[in-house]
């Protein structure tokens, strides 16, 4: 069964809790996940924006809530330069204010922080889903380098074998002193190409330490779970399910009705607005001497205002205007997104059934060629193209592999909804 860890947020903390202490036990694709989401810090950076949005929402709406103020103070004055006659006031008040009515402009500043908000969460869900993907990148590049790593070492094995078969054949006079120098160069060719597939295996377990926020850890093992698993999906159903379930799209739709909202708002700037206010005071030559108290209602209307509110509106479309091209443009290259992957991936499976056949073959074409040259009837030349073809076409199959895992991980991701980990 497979967790979807962007619905159960709990998970992330949990496992990650859990894989935490295992440094040195074998880490499954899950548990990196988990981890990633609980300790990544741009996921922390975008979790932080939408809390920001959220406080927004506030602030629109607090000019339409009750204002309350207080305040205190003392002069001192008199008459003549040497300040004989002088004496002291008091003046302490309390004032409220209450806005009535601002003809709907507070009302579309919360809708439109409330969009805003929505669209940050949509950021956070869309970052969520790429840093799933970057792990699960990470995951099964780490496997595929593990495994061609064992190819690189067998081969070395075959080509130590065969130096030794050449060194024997030599000494007993069957073999010339050329089969020996061949075996030699092409044993020292083959741990070469261990040593990069294991600097290749390094340099992924970095990126994965990376991805999951830890990229200091050191990660010894992973659970190989590179296999094929048949995952079939019509190409116009991924485009579709693409539009509805993309979060970027739905950040961008958020942003355009939150354009909107703007819109409203400054075409409401020479709107009137009421707001009504009380207070109450008291001083005199001492603090609590009198006391009186006051109240009113105020109506502005606004007539000219220099032409803001018209460059506001130019403004304002112009932003709207720019937030519907941007999601169409964003609609569109998700379309090819989408349909980009989905050949990818009928690709992969296309290749990887050929790679398959391919290798069979070669491993069949191999202990041919290393019980004939066993035997002393074979040459270096046709040992030398048996070894490098079964070693070719056992790193295709597991490119092959590999290119079918990072291409359903990739046509998921443009259809939005990625979930993985087991």
């Amino acid at each position: 069964m497979k967790i979807n860890f962007l619905k159960h947020p709990a998970a992330f903390i949990i496992l990650a809790l859990c894989a935490a202490p295992a440094c040195a036990e074998t880490l499954t694709l899950s548990e990196c996940i988990a981890t990633a989401m609980a300790r990544n810090p741009n996921l922390t950076a975008y979790s932080e924006r939408v809390a920001a949005s959220r406080a927004g929402i506030g602030q629109a709406a607090a000019g339409g809530n009750l204002q309350m103020s207080a305040g205190s103070s003392y002069n001192r004055f008199g008459t003549g330069l040497t300040g004989d006659n002088n004496s002291g006031s008091y003046s302490t008040n309390i004032r409220a204010e209450q806005s009535i009515s601002d003809w709907g402009r507070r009302k579309a500043r919360v809708a439109g922080a409330k969009l805003s908000t929505e669209a940050a969460e949509a950021d956070l869900e869309a970052q969520r889903e790429s840093l799933i993907q970057e792990v699960c990148s990470a995951y099964y590049g780490l496997n595929r380098a593990t495994r061609e790593n064992e190819v690189a070492i067998t081969r070395h094995e075959n080509y130590e074998k065969r130096l030794k078969w050449a060194r024997s054949f030599y000494e007993v006079g069957t073999k010339p002193k050329i089969e020996v120098t061949k075996a030699e160069a092409d044993l020292a060719s083959s741990k070469l190409a261990v040593v990069r597939s294991e600097s290749s295996i390094e340099q992924l377990r970095a990126r994965l330490a990376n991805a999951m926020g830890e990229p200091g850890r050191m990660i010894k093992e992973v659970k190989d779970e590179l296999d094929f698993e048949e995952w079939n999906v019509p190409l116009d159903e991924a485009i579709r399910r693409s539009q509805e379930n993309r979060p970027e799209l739905e950040a961008k739709k958020k942003r355009v009705e939150a354009a909107k909202k703007d819109l409203t708002v400054q075409m409401k700037g020479l709107s009137p607005s009421v707001s009504a206010s009380a207070g109450y005071g008291f001083g005199g030559d001492s603090p609590f001497e009198r006391g009186e108290w006051s109240a009113g209602l105020s109506l502005s209307v606004p007539i000219i205002d220099g032409g803001l509110t018209k460059s506001n509106i130019e403004h304002s479309e112009a932003n709207l205007r720019a937030a519907e091209a941007e999601l169409s443009a964003l609609s569109n290259n998700i379309t090819l997104e989408v349909r980009q992957a989905w050949e990818a991936l009928r690709e992969s499976k296309e290749a990887l059934v050929s790679s398959l056949e391919a290798e069979r073959s070669a491993k069949a074409t191999l202990d041919l060629a290393q019980g004939r040259y066993e035997a002393g009837v074979g040459d270096s030349l046709e040992i030398s193209n048996a070894v490098d073809s079964y070693a070719s076409a056992s790193a295709n199959r597991i490119l092959a592999l590999y290119n079918c895992k990072a291409a359903q991980i990739d046509l998921e991701k443009a259809m939005g909804g990625l979930n993985y980990g087991k």
